[in-house]
Parts: C-alpha cells; structure tokens; sequence
C-alpha cells in the first residue's frame, strides 16, 4: 500500500513539474507601457482646449501632462442633480497646491498616473486617501463640509 502510495506521489509530482516547465508564464505588460517610448511631456499651463480635450478623449496617449509641485490650480465645483442642488453664490471655492511634481495620461480609457514617467498606475492604484461629508453647525447655522485626504499611494 506505501508504494501505491509513493508512486501515485512521485507520478503527481512528474506530471506537475513537467506542466511548470511546459507552461507559459511571461509577465504581460500593461498596454500603457507600449506608449511609453515615444512620450511627450506638456506642462499643464502650456495645454491648449483643444489639446486638453484630446488627451482626456484618449487620442494622445503618448502625451503626459505635468502637475508641477508649488502649481496652484483654482477650484470649480459643481452638485446637481433631483435630490440636491447646489445655489451658487459669490466667492472663491479656494485652490489646489500640487505638493509633490505628477504626470497624467489618458491611455485606452484610462487615467494613468506617474511620478517618474516610467511606472505608470491607475487612479485607484496611484493614491490613497479619504473622502468625507459632514453636517456641522457653524455660529448656529447648519453647514455641510465636503472634505478629502488625498496621498501618492506608495
């Protein structure tokens, strides 16, 4: 019975190894890194509309636009829709600093992000962070905060 045994072992692991050997493990790369070799780098004050919205149309995914750090980006918000709506009133919503020098890409309906512009990740692979809403009551006025911790995900 041990050498039924012994034998059904060794045929298992014959036939594993001589899988192993046969199959093909490559490592596919991502279709992003093809668009790599022929990169083109705009900073993002030097886009046009028309380049911008080409590139967020996916037609030129060898072109990376560059965030600069110390670049400051006014905000525009918007929030529509049945439930809610948001009225607009005077006043500047602030701006974004850039803290630390990125580059975007749109590439085959994805945005790819990239501090080196060699290893480029999706949004959600790219940064981490949290969002938040919170009802608060400021000098007894009822107020909703929108609030986000973003961080170059490591």
């Amino acid at each position: 019975m041990k050498r039924i045994i012994i034998l059904s072992v060794t045929l298992t692991a014959a036939c594993i190894a001589a899988f192993a050997s046969s199959a093909d493990f490559s490592i596919r790369s991502d279709p992003w890194d093809h668009f790599s070799q022929n990169l083109r780098v705009v900073n993002i004050y030097d886009l046009t509309d028309t380049d911008l919205n080409a590139i967020m149309q996916g037609e030129q995914p060898e072109t990376a636009v560059e965030f600069s750090a110390q670049t400051t980006l006014p905000i525009t918000f918007f929030l529509k829709g049945d439930l809610v709506n948001l009225v607009e009133q005077e006043g500047n919503f602030g701006a974004v600093e850039i803290q630390q020098t990125f580059y975007a890409r749109y590439v085959e309906d994805n945005l790819m992000l990239s501090v080196n512009l060699t290893d480029w990740k999706p949004f959600f692979e790219f940064i981490t962070g949290t969002a938040s809403i919170a009802l608060t009551l400021q000098e007894g006025i009822p107020s909703i905060v929108f609030g986000s911790e973003t961080n170059r995900r490591l």
